[in-house]
């Protein structure tokens, strides 16, 4: 069994992750001075576009895995070894190409995590299966494994993008309540307690947060850019 973190991927998605990589690191784009491209929509729909290989697809994929699988079931009873790597966790390692994957996916929604009120969860469950789903096409059973931490970030990220157009819709209505609602959450990492590991992530998500309580739309519009959240969230074309 490969691990994702050496399975050859689309050139596309490997130049969109180098891309988001290169952001994080660029400090114009760090304090939020950079120019942002504007693009956002309200309100959320139920068609969700399938991403293949996105930029969430693609981070906090483990490098170091069981050479091979104890099971052909999703859950494979192996867990990462933080010594081996700072890229691997103690979480368990999964088979995306597994056919019992969706119910782990569900399974695996992350207690701590809230969505904006009058958000169902299985919309962040859906987006989250169609992501692992696109792996698992990609991947045949026992060909590639992805540690669980990995989901937890899919769904985090969701979140993420899913406050963000909740800020946005509240401060566009001047809707205080809301608006600082929205600001609270984006500031607290505990909320995205997988995806904030990453110090270039709490840096980015502290300017994020500074702006929304500053009421900077324009920042906060950036990172809904920068995020692909239209694409997480789905249009109503």
């Amino acid at each position: 069994m490969r691990e994702l973190g050496r399975v050859p991927v689309s050139a596309g998605a490997r130049g969109a992750t180098q891309a988001l990589t290169r952001a994080l690191e660029d400090p114009a784009v760090r304090d939020g001075s950079a120019p942002e491209r504007r693009r956002w929509f309200a309100g959320f729909s139920r068609r969700h576009r399938l991403v293949v290989g996105s930029l969430v697809a693609l981070v906090g994929i483990g490098v170091g895995v069981p050479a091979v699988a104890t099971s052909m079931l999703a859950r494979t009873g192996e867990f990462g070894d933080p010594a081996t790597s700072t890229e691997v966790d103690d979480t368990e390692w999964l088979d995306p190409g597994a056919d019992d994957l969706p119910q782990v996916i569900i399974d695996a929604y992350p207690d701590y995590l809230t969505l904006p009120p009058g958000m169902p969860e299985n919309l962040a469950i859906a987006d989250t299966s169609r992501l692992m789903g696109a792996m698992g096409a990609e991947h045949a059973v026992g060909q590639a494994v992805v540690q669980e931490s990995y989901v937890t970030q899919v769904y985090e990220t969701f979140a993420i993008c899913a406050w963000t157009d909740a800020w946005l819709g509240a401060h566009a209505s001047a809707d205080s309540d809301a608006e600082a609602l929205a600001t609270a959450w984006i500031g607290d990492f505990d909320n995205y307690r997988a995806f904030s590991r990453s110090e270039s992530v709490r840096d980015r998500m502290a300017v994020i947060a500074t702006a929304a309580g500053n009421g900077n739309p324009g920042i906060v519009t950036g990172a809904y850019t920068e995020n692909d959240c239209a694409v997480r969230l789905g249009d109503n074309q």
